[in-house]
């Protein structure tokens, strides 16, 4: 007897790509993931800072995506916890923008009324009240947006439990297993390959972040995602010194649980090279000494860096590029606050036929 095929098959575990299979498997698809790593959501997925900060105002399926997600996040984290047992760690914290130059002052103030125009939650805080809210922030500040809204998660902690309760749903991840290939036959996708093996399925999705654009390449599909290079730092920190997310010119903050402090990160162009560097670490250090003066002498207890997929322009990647084919990819600095919508466009579209907005936006040919 012929094996049976899985409804759908998914090329690359990060978040994108689990949180699709785990979408579909809830509605009952067969679906196995091929990973090319030993461990789900080890590249960008694993590497991110974890915070989920909704600052897309438009009214177009972009903000439809950014606002979807973010109402999602509290009920999927403690679906995910009841399902896996391991808690990924979502905090709704709340935000702090702060300014630490005269220019930045008046350009955040001109963003918080733009942004109170198009109804995001956002308050105006003067130099006094960003110090009470945060005593650990400069006493130099010159003021900053107050988002209520705002939230963190645990990416290792979170990626774990989405593998888990993927895999309770009879979803399978294949570790070790790079896909080389995709297959066609005509002009329809039938899977992928890898390199001793075939896997089919009657739907692929492409989600294997800012590698998506070589096997889309190959196959002779335009998909213009390319790697972006961001360093994290996770620090020593006292206990509770820290309630919110913090961003302060081009650095963010977050306390962890266990205390630590998250600083990230680094936008560099630096190809597939996943180094750490002395002026990567150097730089956060100086942005996180410089927004919170206290953390000074608190250690580097350890820096990491992911490859980012970034789209040519603006927007990611989603929908059907051939029969058979849909892909998931692009989503640069914001996959962990897209990813619950975007897992619900693919798994309507390739269960029902019908995405909830339109994916004009979304097409890689735009970007041509």
């Amino acid at each position: 007897m012929a094996p049976v095929k899985p409804d759908l098959l998914i090329v690359g575990a990060g978040v994108i790509g689990l949180m699709a299979g785990y979408e579909a498997a809830k509605r009952g698809a067969r679906v196995d993931i091929m990973e090319r790593n030993a461990q789900a959501g080890r590249e960008a997925s694993w590497a991110a800072a974890g915070f989920l900060r909704q600052r897309i105002t438009t009214d177009d399926p972009y903000g439809w995506l950014a606002q979807t997600s973010m109402q999602a996040y509290p009920r999927l984290a403690a679906e995910l916890m009841d399902a896996s047992g391991i808690d990924p760690e979502y905090r709704a914290c709340g935000g702090l923008q702060i300014a630490l130059t005269e220019a930045s002052r008046e350009s955040l103030r001109r963003l918080a009324e733009f942004q109170q125009s198009r109804g995001v939650s956002v308050e105006w805080m003067e130099p006094r009240g960003v110090v009470e809210m945060e005593p650990l922030l400069t006493p130099n500040s010159l003021g900053g947006c107050f988002y209520p809204g705002d939230a963190q998660i645990r990416p290792p902690r979170f990626l774990r439990a989405l593998a888990s309760a993927f895999e309770r749903l009879g979803g399978k991840i294949h570790l070790g297993e790079a896909a080389v290939r995709l297959l066609f036959e005509k002009d329809r996708c039938v899977g992928a390959e890898a390199e001793t093996h075939e896997r089919r399925a009657q739907t692929t999705l492409l989600a294997a972040g800012c590698w998506s654009g070589e096997l889309a390449e190959r196959a002779g599909l335009f998909l213009p995602a390319r790697p972006v290079r961001g360093q994290v730092l996770r620090m020593e920190a006292p206990p509770g010194a820290l309630s919110r997310v913090v961003s302060a010119e081009e650095t963010y903050l977050a306390q962890r649980a266990d205390g630590t402090f998250i600083v990230g990160a680094t936008v560099e162009e630096a190809g597939f090279d996943k180094s750490v560097t002395a002026e990567g670490v150097e730089r956060l250090r100086t942005g996180a000494f410089r927004a919170a003066p206290g953390l000074k002498g608190g250690r580097v207890l350890q820096a990491w860096a992911g490859l980012r997929p970034a789209p040519a322009r603006r927007y990611p990647y989603i929908g059907e590029l051939r029969p058979g084919l849909w892909v998931a990819t692009g989503h640069y600095k914001v996959g962990w606050l897209l990813a619950p919508a975007t897992a619900r466009i693919i798994a309507d579209g390739i269960l029902t036929g019908e995405t909830p907005v339109p994916l004009d936006d979304f097409n890689p040919e735009r970007d041509r």
